[in-house]
């Protein structure tokens, strides 16, 4: 003898609702978690990604449009990144370079700011190695700012 419960058709579609109502609740938990937390310096390999794809998209730029173009993608870059505590200091070099490739109006003065920007980087790169950290995220930044110097030194 079947239970009244299972003998019901309409029951198996409240049971199919509050699955897919469970589905929805697991992926908004799980989106919650991924958008509260942009990726970090040491895990931002991601925000590299996305503003050496950026910088690609620059490449069709020169002069001033150029320097703008990287500029704004410094900038995003920075901004989708948490830096830690000991690490601001190069999320300050990466919005001041963006300012100064603003402000740049020949080739020196933007490769200028991409240096100054390089050295803090890899100041922060050494001292995550020496500390035994992976530093995988500063060395893709490291990585995007030697691909916008390359931009700036070919197109600028």
């Amino acid at each position: 003898m079947r239970s009244q419960y299972f003998s019901a058709g309409s029951d198996y579609g409240r049971v199919d609702a509050l699955r897919a109502r469970a589905a929805v609740l697991v992926l908004v938990f799980f989106v919650s978690l991924v958008a509260g937390h942009p990726a970090k310096a040491h895990g931002g390999g991601a925000a590299a990604a996305v503003a050496s794809t950026g910088l690609e998209a620059c490449s069709s730029n020169g002069g001033k449009a150029l320097y703008d173009c990287v500029a704004n993608v410094l900038e995003t870059m920075s901004n989708r990144i948490i830096f830690s505590k000991g690490e601001a200091e190069v999320q300050r070099s990466l919005q001041t370079a963006a300012s100064r490739l603003r402000a740049a109006v020949n080739k020196v003065q933007a490769l200028s700011a991409i240096t100054q920007c390089r050295a803090v980087v890899a100041g922060a790169l050494r001292q995550i190695k020496a500390s035994g950290g992976p530093g995988t995220g500063l060395s893709a930044i490291a990585g995007v700012l030697a691909q916008a110097a390359k931009l700036i030194q070919a197109k600028g």
